[in-house]
Formats: structure tokens, C-alpha cells, sequence
């Protein structure tokens, strides 16, 4: 997988943080597993050259993590909400883009070439029925 935005340990790392938020749970598979991420590009594309280089160095930093410690900075993001201070509103940014993006891969509908499963859209019985006037 390449992305013209993202550097592959930026692709590693955000199928690491993915997977800690986005788990196979029953017939839905886990982010990476899906491989909606080969649609990346589609989903950045748009985003400001600074806030890139910023997301290619925070998910470099989540290729080498431990797991023990992905799942602690995902627990921290969720539990900012609750919190005051410049730290915790970087969480909250952090938790809140971070999830935009992953979710926007995961629930595109759009799969990654190798996967051969249930997409998740159908898993939840989700779609969009136009009706004309």
C-alpha cells in the first residue's frame, strides 16, 4: 500500500491505532483487516500540507509503540472528554481526527484489494435508498 500523503510508517501506524479502535468484533473485521486504508488518499486528500506532516509524525510514532501502550493513548483520548487543561484538548483533537479518518476508511464501503469478506456496511444493515419525488 503507498499513499501520495502518508509514509508507510504513518500507514503502519494507523493500522496499528486502527485495530486498538476499530477490533474484530463478530462478523465485522478489524480495521487493517478490511483494508479500507488503500482509500486514504481519498480521504486527506483535501487536508492542509502542515496538518499532514503532523498526522505522518504522530502515527510514526504509533508504528513502534508497544500495543499495551497504543490501547493506554487510545484510553486517554476517550477519557479527555472528562478533562480540562491544553493536554486534554489535544486529546480530544487528536481523538476526534483520528476517528474521522478511520472511520471515514472503514465505513466507505470501500474495501482493500485483498479483502474478500463482509464489508461493514452490510454487517449493520446500513445503506442509502434515493427516493425522486
Amino acid at each position: 500500500m503507498q499513499s501520495n500523503y502518508l509514509k508507510p510508517a504513518a500507514l503502519k501506524g494507523l493500522n496499528r491505532i486502527g485495530d486498538v479502535l476499530i477490533p474484530r468484533s463478530g462478523d465485522l473485521p478489524s480495521f487493517s483487516e478490511f483494508g479500507g486504508i488503500e482509500h486514504i488518499d481519498d480521504v486527506i486528500a483535501y487536508a492542509p500540507k502542515e496538518d499532514i506532516a503532523i498526522l505522518n509524525l504522530v502515527l510514526k510514532i504509533f508504528s513502534f509503540l508497544p500495543q499495551r501502550t497504543l490501547r493506554w493513548a487510545a484510553d486517554q483520548m476517550v477519557g479527555a472528554w472528562y478533562k480540562d487543561g491544553a493536554l486534554a484538548a489535544l486529546l480530544r483533537e487528536l481523538n476526534i481526527g483520528l476517528k474521522g479518518i478511520l472511520f471515514s476508511c472503514y465505513y466507505s464501503g470501500k474495501a482493500g484489494s485483498r479483502y474478500a469478506g463482509k464489508n461493514p456496511l452490510d454487517v449493520i444493515g446500513y445503506s442509502v435508498n434515493r427516493v425522486e419525488d
